[in-house]
């Protein structure tokens, strides 16, 4: 039986929309110092601890996309071992 240690930092996660490309991603950080000047934290790819990738098209149905994003969200929990989630 393996037991694995959760991480008590908080991750800020934040779902990114490419305008370009109209494609939607997952990104994380446990940056917290980062903020804009209305006080918000910011969560870019360049800060990102985790990047999902394109996990989904802005032509496709918003339950598609939300359950995309969900699925998106529970693999940064695994792999940022934290079930602290944020959403920026």
């Amino acid at each position: 039986m393996q037991t694995t240690i959760k991480n008590a930092n908080i991750a800020y996660v934040k779902v990114a929309i490419n305008k370009k490309l109209q494609t939607v991603r997952v990104l994380a950080t446990f940056d917290a110092s980062k903020k804009d000047k209305d006080g918000n934290i910011i969560v870019s790819v360049n800060n990102a601890v985790f990047a999902s990738g394109d996990v989904a098209t802005m032509q496709q149905s918003a339950d598609s996309r939300q359950l995309a994003v969900a699925r998106s969200i529970a693999l940064a929990k695994q792999v940022l071992r934290t079930d602290n989630i944020l959403l920026v």
